[in-house]
């Protein structure tokens, strides 16, 4: 495996965080058109980063609360990976590392502040719904560089200083650097999760098309909402 450079930046991946949850297609006659609308962005976004389960999205989605859970679960688990492959950038996470990280996420993401704030019918017959976000901070109180320096640091006390030595470390050893640097970045966030916030709020819109038998949702403008979520702008997202 290539390992990382001994005195520079930590670059971060080229994945970009995926959408949590996939969206589905709204069919049902569950009331008011435009308060359906309404009701499904809200009930995606409760489902997505609260792990609330709305009974009428739900229905609309035809969706038991078991199955609402493991869309959750795997969301969540999406944005671990990218913090691991794209964010810390660690080679070698353990599955206790994974685990912690997962409910760190979970913990995350209870800060989350949206808004549905309305459902507007354009002349195409199709909706817009906006949505205001206000970012979670935590990501904005580290940068890379701190990151960097952990890792120079953990590797110092294995006596690698230079990219030399770096390069000729086995791979067993490496691995063990690693999971301590992975372990202290996470040590690093967790300093940071009493001072959790949000920063201002942003607009969003998402748009639903009418197919003539069923609505479906961009997921697309999905995206965009879970990429505002969290402000990663330290880490160059």
């Amino acid at each position: 495996m290539k390992k990382r450079s001994i005195l520079a930046p930590l670059v971060a991946g080229t994945i970009l965080a995926g959408v949590l949850c996939g969206c589905g297609s709204i069919s049902l006659n569950l009331g008011d058109e435009a308060d359906r609308m309404k009701n499904y962005v809200q009930g995606y976004l409760d489902l997505t980063y609260k792990g609330q389960f709305n009974e009428d999205y739900l229905k609309e989605l035809d969706l038991t609360e078991e199955e609402a859970q493991e869309r959750y679960d795997q969301g969540i688990q999406v944005e671990v990976e990218f913090f691991q492959n794209a964010i810390g950038v660690f080679d070698y996470p353990a599955e206790e590392i994974t685990q912690k990280l997962t409910e760190m996420y979970k913990e995350i993401y209870s800060h989350s502040e949206y808004t549905v704030v309305s459902a507007n019918k354009m002349d195409s017959g199709n909706y817009v719904v906006e949505v205001t976000v206000c970012p979670i901070d935590v990501m904005t109180q580290v940068t890379s560089d701190d990151f960097q320096t952990i890792f120079e640091e953990v590797m110092a006390e294995q006596g690698i200083t230079s990219q030399e030595q770096l390069d000729a470390m086995s791979e067993e050893d490496y691995e063990k650097a690693d999971q301590l640097y992975a372990q202290r970045v996470l040590e690093l966030l967790e300093e940071k999760m009493g001072n959790i916030g949000n920063g201002e709020e942003e607009s969003l819109t998402v748009q639903i098309v009418n197919d003539g038998d069923i609505w479906s949702p961009s997921q697309d403008d999905f995206d965009a909402i879970d990429l505002a979520m969290i402000d990663y702008s330290n880490f160059g997202y």
